[in-house]
Order: C-alpha cells, then sequence, then structure tokens
C-alpha cells in the first residue's frame, strides 16, 4: 500500500442535518467528490502526505480544512460543517484539520511515524534506529532487528511499494533514509492480507511526492565520539570523528519545461561513518527519486528509483577460533554493496468506486568481501594458494593460505593475534535479483464495504562464489539459482459507525526450482527434486468503537515466511570433505506464525490517548541445524560431523503494551511504553546445533522450551519533545529571556537484560539450565536540541541542530562470555614464549578477552544545519 482514504460528512451548522451535493476537493490535486443525501463522502487512493480540502455548496460559505494527514492503508476522517451565506461570517472560513486521537480502523498494532515526527527525533539516521523506538523491538549485539520475540530476518521492508529485503539473510537491502520519507511504519500486531513473507512484522515507508509548489532542504552534520584504542583496550576521549553527510532533495511540478501534469521527487545523501572501533568506517551514497504524471484525469504513471552503493570495513575482535586482527586491522579486507530498486505503478480509475493498480518492479542488490589489497583478486589468485594438477582444488599440501594467514603469529608469542602481511583469507560475492508483476483492484461497493483483491509474481536470481581458508580443508561453493515465488489476496474493509472490519484471505507459493543431492545415502548420487510450498492464510482484524474516543480491537492471522535464502541452496553438491560441513535443504517448509491480537485505545483527554494490547503468537517450521545420519545409522562423514538445515525448531511469544501517547499542545508532546514479552522455544537460530558443534560447546539438544536470547523481558520507551513557534517570546527558568522557535526533544530507552548460558570456562559444562542466567540492563538516552530561523515571509527557513546519542556515554553489556564476564573469558591464558616479555605476554592477553564488542557504542555528538525551502 502506498495511499490513503479520506471520508467524511457535511452538516449544516445550525440544525446539524446532513448536506447533499457538497463538493470536496482536494486543493493541488485531481481528487474531488459529492456528498450523498446522508452528507457522506469518500476519496479513494489518495497519496500519502498532508492535504487542503475545499468543501463547495449552492447558499454556504465555501469551507477549507487545511493540514489533513493522509495515512498509509488508512482511512482520515474529516468532517465538515457548512455555514448558511446570511451568517456573520462573509469570507471563506479556514479550519486546521486534527488527526483523530484514535484512529478507528486500525484493527492491529501498527506504529506510525510522519515525516514532521521524524524531523524531531534525536537518533534517526537509519530506518532500525526509528524502529527501536518501538516497545517491543529489540536489537541483538549483532544489530538485528527483533520484532515481538521474533527471529532476525522474519522483518519484511517495502520502500515505495517494492520489496526491498535481501533474500539470503533477509535483512534490509539498501539504505532508506528517513530524511527522505512521507512517513513509514511498523505493523508488528497483525497485517491485512495485502502483506506477507514476515513472521513478526512489516515495514512500508514511501518517499515523499511533489506537488504544484517547488520544495526542498539542504542538511549537513559533522560529528564526534569516543574512539577505542585498540592497545590499550580503552574508550578514549570526545573526538571528532568521521561522521560526516550531506543530504538534499527537491520536488515540484515540470510544467514550465511542458509536461504537465507532471511532477518529481529527486533526493541524495553522501554519509560516512567512522565508527569508534577500529577498521569499521563506511562510506555511503543514496540517489532516490519519484516522478508522477496524468497523462489523463483518470490515469496515472507513477516511476521511483533508488540506486545506494557503500563500501566499508567490519571490525571483529576475535572470532569463533579466536583469531584477531586488533594488531593487522589492513587483514581484516574490505566490504563493497550496490544495490537497485525500480518500480512502475499505473493506476486507473475506472469510475469513483473503482481503481486499478499495475505495477512493475525490479531489485538488486549485490554485496563482495575480499582482502583490501587483493578485493578484485579472485582467491585462485591469491598468495598461496596451490591447485591439485588432477582435481584443480586447492592443494593442502603444498598451499599455504590458512598456514601463513589464519593462525597464531609467532611474533606475538603465539598469544592470539595475526602479523604483518596475514589476512583474513574469506572471499564472498552474493547478489540477489528479481522481477515482479503484481495487479490489485480496489472497488468500494458503497461507503461502508470495500474490496481489495491483488497477485503478484516475482522471480529471483541468485548467484553466490564463496570460498573461505580457515583450514587445509576450505570450504567454498559457487551457485546460479532460479527461485521463484507468487501470492494472491483478497482482503474486504467493512466500515460502520459502531465496527470496522478488515477480513482477508492469502494464498503464497515459493518454488526453489532446483535438483539437489541426496544427502542421506553415502555410496550412491541420488537427485532430488524440490516441491513447492504453498499456504493458504486467513486474516481478520475487528475494531469496535464503544465510545467516541475509545475503541477495542482484535486480530488473528496465520502468516507465510519463506525460509532464507542461505538456508536453503547452502552446499548443495555435498561436498563434506571441508571440516564441519553445512548442507542446505531446498526443500524447507514455510516458517508460519499464528499470531492474536487484543488491543483497547482510548483518549483519557483532548490530547492523551492510553492505549494496551495482549497478544500471543506461535511459530513453527523455524529452520534448524542437525547432524546427518545415512540409512546404516552412521554420521556421513569419516571424517567429521555433517549438519544439515531442517526443519525442527519452534517458539512462543505472549505479552503486553502500555502505551500513553500525548499530542502536542501548550508546546509539548510524548510518548511512554511499556513491553512484557516473553520468547520462549528450543533454538535462537537456525545455526544454533551447528556452533555447539565446531564450538565445541555441550552438543545436547533442548528438549523442553528455554527463554530465547533475544528475550528482553521488560522494554521501556519514553519519548518527549518541547518546541517553541516562531512568535513565541517567553523566559527560560523565568529568568533568561528568550525568543523564537526553539526546541528540544529526548528518547530514553530501557531493556532488561537478555539471557545468557553460564559455563565453566574451562571444563564447557553448562551451570544451571540454557540462558537461566541474565546480563545487566540497559540505558540509553538520545537527545536532540535546535534552533529555527525564519527569512521574513518567505518560505526560506534554517535549523541549527545538535544531536547527542547515549548523553551519559553509559557502557551497556549487549553479550558475554560463557562465563557472565564480557570483558575476561576466564580461559585465554596464553604464553608469549622467548619473544615476548612476562608483561608483554600478560598485556596480550588481556587486551584479547576484553571484547569492545561486548559493549554498546559510546557517547557521539553531532552538529548540523537544514535549510528548507
Amino acid at each position: 500500500g502506498v495511499t490513503g482514504k479520506i471520508a467524511g460528512q457535511a452538516v449544516d451548522d445550525r440544525t446539524n442535518l446532513p448536506i447533499a451535493n457538497v463538493k470536496v476537493e482536494i486543493v493541488g490535486a485531481p481528487f474531488d467528490a459529492l456528498t450523498d443525501e446522508d452528507g457522506d463522502y469518500y476519496i479513494l487512493e489518495v497519496p500519502a502526505g498532508k492535504f487542503t480540502l475545499l468543501f463547495t455548496a449552492p447558499g454556504y460559505l465555501n469551507v477549507t480544512k487545511e493540514h489533513a494527514r493522509v495515512l498509509l492503508d488508512l482511512t482520515t476522517p474529516v468532517n465538515v460543517r457548512m455555514f448558511l451565506r446570511e451568517t456573520e461570517f462573509s469570507e471563506p472560513i479556514i479550519v486546521l484539520a486534527d488527526r483523530p486521537l484514535v484512529q478507528k480502523d486500525l484493527t492491529a498494532t501498527r506504529y506510525i511515524v510522519t515525516a514532521e515526527q521524524m524531523a524531531f527525533l534525536p537518533n534517526a539516521i537509519n530506518v532500525n534506529d526509528v524502529l527501536l523506538n518501538i516497545s517491543g523491538t529489540v536489537s541483538d549485539q549483532d544489530g538485528h532487528i527483533h520484532v515481538r520475540g521474533g527471529r532476525a530476518g522474519a522483518v519484511t521492508y517495502i520502500y515505495d511499494g517494492v520489496q526491498v529485503t535481501d533474500p539470503f539473510h533477509r535483512t534490509l537491502g539498501l539504505r532508506i533514509v528517513p530524511h527522505f520519507l512521507e512517513e513509514i511504519n511498523l505493523m508488528s500486531g497483525g497485517f491485512p492480507a495485502e502483506y506477507g513473507e514476515a513472521g513478526s512484522g512489516v515495514v512500508n515507508a514511501v518517499t515523499r511526492e511533489g506537488n504544484d509548489r517547488y520544495t526542498g532542504s539542504i542538511k549537513l552534520y559533522d560529528g564526534s565520539t569516543h574512539k577505542y584504542n585498540r592497545f590499550s583496550g580503552e574508550i578514549g576521549p570526545l573526538e571528532r570523528s568521521d561522521n560526516q553527510a550531506l543530504s538534499v532533495n527537491f520536488s515540484g511540478p515540470l510544467d514550465p519545461i511542458g509536461l504537465k501534469n507532471t511532477t518529481f521527487f529527486v533526493a541524495a545523501e553522501g554519509l560516512r561513518d567512522g565508527g569508534y572501533l577500529p577498521h569499521s568506517f563506511t562510506e555511503s551514497r543514496t540517489l532516490t527519486g519519484k516522478l508522477s504524471t496524468r497523462p489523463r484525469s483518470n490515469l496515472k504513471l507513477t516511476a521511483t528509483g533508488t540506486y545506494f552503493n557503500s563500501e566499508g570495513e567490519d571490525y571483529d575482535h576475535r572470532d569463533l577460533n579466536g583469531i584477531s586482527y586488533d594488531l593487522n586491522l589492513d587483514g581484516l579486507g574490505l566490504r563493497r554493496r550496490d544495490a537497485l530498486s525500480l518500480g512502475l505503478r499505473a493506476n486507473y480509475a475506472y469510475d469513483r468506486e473503482t481503481f486499478f493498480q499495475l505495477g512493475i518492479n525490479r531489485f538488486e542488490t549485490k554485496t563482495k568481501i575480499a582482502p583490501t589489497h587483493l578485493f578484485d583478486v579472485y582467491w585462485d589468485q591469491w598468495p598461496g594458494f596451490e591447485a591439485d594438477p588432477i582435481t584443480g582444488a586447492y592443494d593442502p599440501a603444498n598451499g599455504t593460505l590458512h598456514q601463513d594467514n589464519y593462525e597464531y603469529a609467532p611474533e606475538y608469542g603465539f598469544t592470539g593475534y595475526t602479523y604483518g602481511d596475514d589476512f583474513l583469507p574469506l572471499y564472498s560475492l552474493r547478489s540477489t535479483k528479481y522481477n515482479s508483476a503484481n495487479l490489485s483492484v480496489t472497488h468500494q461497493i458503497d461507503k461502508r464495504n470495500q474490496t481489495k483483491v491483488g497477485a503478484e509474481l516475482r522471480k529471483y536470481h541468485i548467484f553466490l562464489d564463496e570460498k573461505q581458508f580457515f583450514n587445509p580443508t576450505p570450504f567454498g561453493e559457487k551457485f546460479d539459482y532460479y527461485p521463484s515465488y507468487g501470492y494472491a489476496f483478497v482482503q474486504h474493509k467493512l466500515e460502520y459507525q459502531d465496527i470496522i472490519i478488515n477480513a482477508g484471505l492469502r494464498y503464497d507459493r515459493f518454488s526453489s526450482r532446483v535438483r539437489f543431492v541426496n544427502p542421506f545415502l553415502i555410496n550412491t548420487i541420488e537427485y532430488l527434486e524440490s516441491t513447492p510450498k504453498s499456504q493458504l492464510s486467513p486474516r481478520l482484524g475487528i475494531s469496535h468503537p464503544v465510545a467516541e474516543n475509545t475503541i477495542l480491537r482484535f486480530n488473528y492471522g496465520h502468516f507465510f515466511e519463506p525460509p532464507l535464502f542461505k538456508h536453503l541452496f547452502t552446499n548443495l553438491d555435498n561436498e563434506i570433505d571441508s571440516r564441519f560441513p553445512l548442507v542446505g535443504d531446498p526443500d524447507l517448509k514455510p516458517q508460519k506464525t499464528i499470531a492474536y491480537e487484543l488491543g483497547l485505545d482510548h483518549a483519557l483527554s483532548n490530547d492523551l490517548v492510553l492505549g494496551v494490547t495482549a497478544y500471543f503468537k506461535d511459530l513453527k517450521n523455524l529452520t534448524a541445524t542437525r547432524r546427518v545420519f545415512h540409512t546404516d545409522g552412521q554420521f556421513s562423514a569419516a571424517n567429521g560431523i555433517v549438519t544439515r538445515f531442517i526443519n525442527e525448531d519452534y517458539a512462543s511469544v505472549k505479552g503486553f503494551d502500555v502505551s500513553l501517547t500525548k499530542r502536542r499542545s501548550r508546546y509539548f508532546s510524548g510518548r511512554l511504553s511499556y513491553s512484557l514479552m516473553v520468547a520462549r522455544g528450543n533454538s535462537s537460530d537456525a545455526r544454533f546445533a551447528y556452533e555447539e558443534i565446531i564450538t565445541g560447546s555441550d552438543s545436547t539438544l533442548p528438549t523442553s522450551p528455554y527463554d530465547l536470547d533475544f528475550d528482553q523481558r521488560h522494554t521501556l520507551v519514553v519519548n518527549a519533545d518541547v518546541r517553541t513557534p516562531y512568535d513565541w517570546k517567553g523566559r527560560l527558568f523565568g529568568v533568561i529571556p528568550l525568543s523564537g522557535s526553539w526546541g528540544a526533544s529526548a528518547v530514553a530507552r530501557y531493556g532488561s537484560g537478555r539471557p545468557f548460558t553460564k559455563e565453566n570456562p574451562v571444563t564447557g559444562i553448562r551451570q544451571g539450565g540454557r540462558n537461566e542466567f541474565r546480563m545487566p540492563f540497559t540505558l540509553v538516552l538520545d537527545t536532540r536540541f535546535n534552533r529555527d530561523f525564519r527569512f521574513g515571509d518567505s518560505r526560506f527557513s534554517l535549523s541549527i541542530f545538535f544531536e547527542v546519542e547515549n548523553l551519559f556515554n553509559r557502557r551497556n553489556v549487549v553479550n558475554v562470555y560463557p562465563n557472565g564476564l564480557p570483558n575476561a573469558d576466564g580461559v585465554t591464558v596464553r604464553d608469549g614464549g622467548v619473544l615476548l616479555s612476562a608483561d608483554e605476554t600478560q598485556r596480550l592477553n588481556n587486551l584479547i578477552v576484553n571484547d569492545p564488542q561486548n559493549y554498546s557504542a559510546p557517547r557521539q555528538m553531532r552538529l548540523g544545519m537544514q535549510l528548507n525551502f
């Protein structure tokens, strides 16, 4: 969905009786309607944004309603009172259209952030930063988002109507710049049949759309932070960092160049973030645009496009094998990513009640990781590579890639560090492309009933070329596959004064379309064909307005989530000669979620709303890894253990959310939200059993549910914002005179400690149950201050802003070693030998166990300005 709906009623101010044949127009846009005999009207397919409505009727004064905010997929009520011309009013009436305190047709939890709200958030640099302001969202130590107890990768991202999720790991495939958006929302309590491919939530973001006025802005900032010193293991003093950004956007009509009824929006951003850790910089460039034209009054064509390019370095203090490149940072390598999203959409109005939408989309993303000095050199040309003269594979007897680059360096007394020309011997090139076509029809049967049907077909092309020389028997694979995905849906919306129903049915079908080797046979090669997987998912949402400003809502739904492509297609040739081989399964079932939600929204006053929501989710067919046995009951590899992706994991989530939202009045607005969540299952991640094997941990699989790694039991988010208008005159603390437009906002986030499994650091024997212990709580306060200036009566304004993330520079623990400590694993004590003194050996041992990635980021500051015109 990229549009919303406006509906309302026109009544006579004196009699309160409905007025028929009142003309309703959206100023500056080709939308209009007439009220019926009950005074009711509706306007469909209105883009998200703010609009001005003009109401005209014979014998009545014209009424203008300004700033009517249209939200995605929802109905914006705009009612009007009309005044006869002989009344005391002699000129047209201008009224400010208020957004309703309680959105009556919202039948499930949906957190909505508009462009105005994003402009004042102190941490709106990335989309995930915005999402973390929502109770029920949790970030793990790797920065992955978990929504209401779902695994990482259970969220779908939609940008300007194009699905932009990278299916390899189901992460966001490009950068969405919050500054360019008109609206972003997260649906977490259930979503209509139009949306799918997600078990936890759907993020829907749309950019602004041009209108009949030229507008734009230029924004830039420069940052400072406390950097980590890899030689001392300490966080240093505040200093200017390589953290700068410049973004521009411009929109308006194209009439001056002869393109009538055509508007544009174009925006660009250049960003550099040096980070606080060594070897962790990112440089990115984002260009996005939208072109809309109306060749006919009932036909609208919209083209959207976004190009994203980034280059960066990833820091890793110590990997699973205990190797650290901290004293040899050049060896960690380079990462580059390119992404392109294109969409073409045609909206055709057959009449005022029926709209057709045809869309054609293309999305592609490519990521490459390789050593910096060998980035453009293929791995078989790396120094130390020797090929077997018969097979052409790597010859461990003569090749020295592993020995040269991935062993403890004797120069550092074998304390765990690499040295000199050593580099991380990993090469990875992966890409995903898809083309899709979709068609939907929206029909307003009458003023109470609306039906929408639609379907989409998507064809993928995925490619992976990967090689890693972490041991004498390196693992690598190269494949091209062409999976497909499609869906069809029907949803109906019934809107009465005392009940709103969103009911729908969705059909999903996914096919990996591949032949693969049967991993259960040891002496015979047998090829199997993957079979398509499908699911029929009912959806039901009900909203019952029990009073003027109180609604009771219920939501129920089944949700279909295709497996990660990485889990489907890994090592389908069944190569098991490498150490700890892992085999994918193209016949994995989709992950299925059944969710229930019950909520109450109540307006306590004219500017205060209380929300209470209880929910439960049952997750089935979650992907897992298990040891592979042959039909003779033996393990499938004589030289090690083979594991395979299968469907055996499960989980359940229950909890409730409480929120208190204050609409802006007397310069102040805010929101307080609390979430209690219990997420339990038999595995937190699909690779859990595999990682237990390769790390030598206790490999006994759980037989009963336990608290999952992302079970953050208590979450509290407080958002406060104070700002004054341009003509304000007042005093700070009642003493210091101030005037003009000032603003201050703050977001405080508290999270109770996430669970972990405690083990004896020497024996590796588990102490207590799985995830029985908890890390310390986390607490972060982000702030933003601004001073705005307006230049006379012009539309030019300037805002100077100062942002601080983690104001109190709190070092929150986000990960611990199995012994429960973030800075000492209790086992790493290596002898430096004759090359190192006892003091130097002790220093290096202390450094390698003091992992800065076990803590959250330190304080970050940004000073910037934004020119609006």
